[in-house]
């Protein structure tokens, strides 16, 4: 099976509200306490070293921004996480290109 991310997850002792806000850090990018999801989650991804906080701003570390960007397309598609999943998949080709294929099965940018 390839979705190995809940049990990397589960590894890290993350929460479902830590993915969720491992996701929005991700998509959205330093984020106020204001606007954060969850702040028990943001805690266990700072637990985990994943994200730090400071002056009231979140923001994933390396290692956060490398777990989410590995994160699987099709687990990602089953939370119905649109954003985070479009964000993955255009970025999976050096450069960020998106690639399609034609009708022939050839590559279209």
């Amino acid at each position: 099976m390839r979705d190995n991310q809940p049990m990397i997850a589960s590894k890290l002792g993350l929460s479902p509200c830590a993915v969720s806000v491992l996701g929005q850090l991700f998509v959205e990018g330093p984020t106020s306490d204001d606007n954060i999801m969850s702040k028990a989650g943001r805690c266990d991804l700072v637990s985990a070293g994943l994200a730090f906080h400071e002056a009231g701003l979140s923001s994933l570390t390396p290692d956060g921004v490398r777990l989410a960007r590995e994160w699987d397309l099709c687990s990602l598609y089953a939370r119905r996480d649109r954003r985070w999943y479009l964000k993955v998949r255009t970025n999976t080709r050096p450069g960020g290109a998106a690639v399609s294929h034609s009708a022939s099965g050839a590559a279209v940018r």
